[in-house]
């Protein structure tokens, strides 16, 4: 298991990831949106994190889910990852000054109707993102850094079927303390752990 992730080690995994994503559906039903996976790396304890909001209940689409950053694609939005660095900002302050974007993955579909770019970056060392971090009260009900270690470990990744009322055929779960992870955020996840090397890639029919 890697402890801590470097920049070196995300740009490895995202060319092993290039031909990981879904096959197109370029049909219309589809909105365009992206999410951030931030990593952030403690030295002094040789470990990395990784951001995890969880979104409030009153919301009207994934409410109550665990997720990274991110959201749909708005006409302000120059491209894909001004989306992720703007919802980021929105939903927790932290602005694209301070972190690195590393590169983004292929598409993933959901079964909420969105085609979703991630988008991985890694905190500047000289910022401390718990200080930084003021959630958005309106959208985000915590916020929470998992270590990498215990969210990337294949051991925790399970394949499961989806909640009831889902419109997807299977899903990743992730059990992280008292918080399910599932959908997109885990399959995410999983794929980061495969093109770290931890795993195999995940199979692509959940929709």
């Amino acid at each position: 298991m890697i402890n801590s992730i470097t920049k070196k080690d995300l740009m490895n995994c995202i060319n092993n990831v290039k031909n990981a994503g879904d096959k197109d559906r370029s049909n219309g039903f589809y909105s365009e949106a992206s999410v951030m996976v931030l990593f952030t790396n403690n030295e002094k304890k040789n470990d990395s994190s990784i951001l995890i909001i969880k979104r409030k209940d009153n919301l009207r689409k994934h409410a109550g889910q665990i997720a990274f950053p991110g959201g749909r694609r708005e006409n302000i939005d120059k491209n894909l990852e001004e989306t992720a660095q703007r919802e980021t900002e929105e939903e927790v302050n932290i602005s694209r000054t301070k972190y690195e974007i590393i590169g983004h993955f292929p598409k993933f579909y959901t079964g909420t109707g969105y085609v979703v770019t991630p988008y991985l970056g890694i905190m500047k060392t000289q910022f401390e993102p718990e200080k930084l971090i003021k959630p958005n009260s309106d959208e985000v009900e915590k916020f929470f850094f998992a270590k990498s270690n215990l969210l990337l470990s294949p051991k925790y990744q399970i394949r499961d079927k989806p909640p009831v009322g889902s419109s997807m055929f299977m899903t990743w779960k992730i059990k992280y303390g008292t918080e399910n992870i599932w959908g997109l955020t885990a399959r995410v996840l999983v794929t980061i752990s495969a093109g770290l090397g931890l795993r195999e890639f995940p199979p692509c029919d959940d929709i």
